[in-house]
């Protein structure tokens, strides 16, 4: 027995020293003042520390090894006015010794919000399969343990041509970096954070943290918050008479929540107080399909009176309530 667990303990110490390896992620800030990041990795919950960001300010990555000291600190000096290259050099020079290992154990992306993006890799993490980084104008893109170079330049190439929100170029970048062959070892988590200088609900911290495949469960999270925000800007339209917009924001909310129970939900009782019963019905049906359970109390409330007037529609309740 006792043998038996000095083997085990063997075994634990060795796999407690394997460095985190495989690790990829995109920091950036855009012209409005939104600043965020998105990562990729083969170890739990990699949004929880590894990526730190602030609207106006700048965003911190710090893997291989994370230092969770990194981003708070990178980010007060960043709000004090000390560019990306000299907030890095203080990082480094500073480093705490997080978990008895140094600043040759981190691998750090940083960038203000304005300016070009710096990034550092350590002797032991430029020691994995393949560790670098590249940096421009507002964004830094840095990984470890991946296929090879060819990860972060497709990273690169597609946050510069892809069109829309800072979200939308983040999201694309890490799916570009998991296409060219991402990570080595596997995979396990993601994240993606954006800061806005609105706050609040316009402001996104989405985390997978342990999916076989995160980067993809990511995009379809990232899906549903902008379904959400889509149906929140439909139910405004109805509410100041704007139809024509109210149906355009209705189907993009469908189309990127179509999954998601609760949309369906908005979705009917957007058709009601639209006048329109045959989108509250397709919409009831649909919300059946997710969610049986909740399609049934739904159907109940008073909201739909006037719809199970139509013979087709009570039959089609009818139904519902004997499933």
């Amino acid at each position: 027995m006792i043998r038996g667990l000095g083997i085990a303990a063997a075994i634990v110490g060795l796999c407690t020293a394997v460095p985190a390896w495989a690790t990829f992620s995109i920091i950036a800030c855009d012209r409005q003042g939104s600043c965020g990041a998105a990562v990729a990795t083969n170890n739990l919950a990699v949004g929880a520390t590894v990526i730190h960001a602030r609207a106006r300010v700048g965003a911190i990555a710090s893997q291989f090894e994370t230092n969770p000291s990194h981003g708070p600190k990178g980010l007060a000096l960043l709000a004090a006015g000390t560019d990306a290259e000299a907030t890095l050099r203080e990082l480094v020079r500073t480093d705490d010794g997080f978990e008895g290992q140094d600043a040759t154990f981190r691998q750090i992306g940083v960038i203000g919000a304005i300016g070009i993006g710096a990034a550092y890799t350590g002797k032991e993490a430029t020691d994995s399969p393949w560790a670098g980084a590249l940096t421009g104008p507002g964004f830094s893109i840095q990984g470890n343990g991946l296929s090879g170079a060819n990860v972060v330049e497709a990273m690169r190439s597609a946050y510069l041509k892809t069109e829309g929100s800072l979200a939308d170029r983040l999201m694309a970048a890490l799916e570009a970096g998991e296409a060219a062959g991402g990570q080595t070892t596997g995979r396990l988590s993601a994240a993606l954070l954006v800061r806005t200088p609105d706050g609040g609900f316009q402001d996104i911290d989405l985390r997978v943290d342990a999916a076989k495949q995160p980067v993809a469960e990511l995009r379809r999270l990232l899906g549903y918050h902008q379904a959400n925000d889509a149906i929140v800007r439909a139910e405004r339209a109805v509410r100041t008479g704007q139809a024509l917009r109210a149906r355009a924001y209705l189907a993009e909310a469908v189309r990127l929540g179509a999954g998601w129970d609760r949309i369906w939900r908005r979705a009917a009782r957007l058709g009601m107080a639209m006048g329109d019963p045959g989108v509250a019905l397709q919409a009831l049906a649909a919300l059946a399909s997710v969610n049986p359970v909740w399609a049934r109390i739904e159907a109940e409330d008073r909201i739909y009176a006037d719809l199970w007037k139509d013979a087709d529609a009570a039959k089609w309740r009818q139904k519902l309530v004997q499933r």
